[in-house]
């Protein structure tokens, strides 16, 4: 089968969480990337080998481009999708399709009349449970699902100045948990009877958007079958007795699980090897980008660790050091590294070893300056 030659448009969080798979796609060859900050879209350029274009128009002429991915924010898809449709593009877009009724209409208007094919994607798009819970229902042999009901108490951080504008994201429901209207929706397979639906601002006045919101839905019972009755209930609330996070997207919650094929995918999400002199470090020892691998991981197939190797004789000249960076401000700081000679230790045996030093009063010397972050290690 031949593979899919696509475009990307927008090269932000989303990407970054679909990458992995992107590349180890035999369906889909990413061919070309766009992005308004064209920093960020030359940053997953190299690990796609893919080109990195300034104007869009670029793509929608490109004749060898058959499907492009929408991964934009929703009130400015409207606008590509038009034109990516009436350029034959087959399309892929994110939640929330559109931030309007409106817009949604005109974009499926535009699919039908140029013959495109649309998918969006939703939290439950390729998980293996819905699959199964999916084949189940439809089989059978567990009944029809009758009730679907989720509270969920939801950090939503003001990460730009879009996500809590109604009129731009839709809101929280529409932002949020759409994902579970979507699942309840796939898995009881009826259509909507009735619905009924409140939106309130409960703990933060200071918001555009509502904090808490809550959706009753009834189906459609199967002509002639009462028990084909179903209904789904949501209930959503926003940092209910938190304060909403003013903070940029930097500053989010970020955790990385290292399980990349090498340095130049670990760069692709966000991290630099160092490779220059300078401080902090050992004057006149070098920096080596060698020193980043990634071995696959004897606990558990298909996952790869970071190992970060440095090496030294004792003297500056034959000492090479490795480190790794990230723009992002984390909430706490390492500020220690344990090294024996001639050894290669797992973490557990690390912090065996780390514990009997304290145990036995072994003094440690510390040669980083403070940086007023909690620590663990102090403890």
């Amino acid at each position: 089968m031949n593979a899919h030659s696509i475009a990307i448009f927008g090269c932000g969080d989303f990407l970054r969480l679909q990458a992995d798979s992107l590349k180890s796609s035999k369906t889909v060859r990413v061919a070309a990337l766009y992005d308004p900050d064209q920093t960020r879209a030359q940053k997953f350029g190299k690990p796609f080998d893919s080109c990195v274009v300034a104007d869009p128009d670029t793509i929608f002429a490109d004749k060898s481009i058959d499907l492009v991915a929408l991964f934009v924010p929703p009130w400015v898809r409207k606008g590509l999708f038009l034109i990516a449709a009436d350029a034959g593009k087959h399309i892929i877009a994110t939640k929330l399709f559109g931030s309007t009724t409106a817009d949604c209409q005109e974009m499926s208007a535009a699919a039908a009349r140029t013959g495109i094919k649309v998918g969006v994607i939703y939290g439950r798009t390729g998980d293996p449970f819905m699959e199964a819970a999916k084949d189940l229902f439809a089989s059978g042999r567990l009944g029809r699902l009758a009730l679907y009901k989720q509270d969920w108490i939801h950090a939503y951080p003001q990460w730009n100045n879009w996500a809590t504008d109604p009129e731009k994201n839709g809101g929280p429901f529409m932002d949020a948990m759409i994902h579970n209207l979507n699942a309840a929706c796939y898995l009881m397979d009826r259509p909507v009877g009735r619905t009924a639906f409140f939106s309130d601002r409960l703990a933060h006045p200071d918001l555009k958007c509502a904090d808490t919101d809550m959706m009753t839905k009834v189906n459609k019972p199967t002509p002639g079958i009462f028990r084909g009755m179903a209904c789904a209930a949501f209930f959503l609330a926003l940092w209910t007795n938190l304060p909403a996070d003013p903070h940029s997207a930097t500053s989010r919650v970020f955790f990385d699980d290292f399980s990349y094929r090498g340095p130049d995918e670990l760069e692709a999400h966000g991290w630099t090897v160092r490779t220059k002199p300078g401080w902090p470090g050992i004057e006149n020892a070098s920096w080596k980008k060698e020193g980043v691998s990634f071995p696959t991981d004897p606990t558990k197939p298909g996952n790869r660790i970071l190992r970060m190797t440095s090496s030294t004789d004792g003297t500056p000249a034959h000492t090479a050091q490795t480190q790794i960076c990230q723009q992002r401000k984390f909430k706490e700081d390492i500020d220690w590294v344990y090294f024996e000679k001639d050894s290669v230790l797992s973490p557990e045996q690390v912090e065996q070893k780390v514990q009997a030093l304290r145990q036995a009063g072994t003094p440690r010397q510390d040669t980083v300056e403070a940086t007023g972050l909690p620590c663990p290690c102090n403890s």
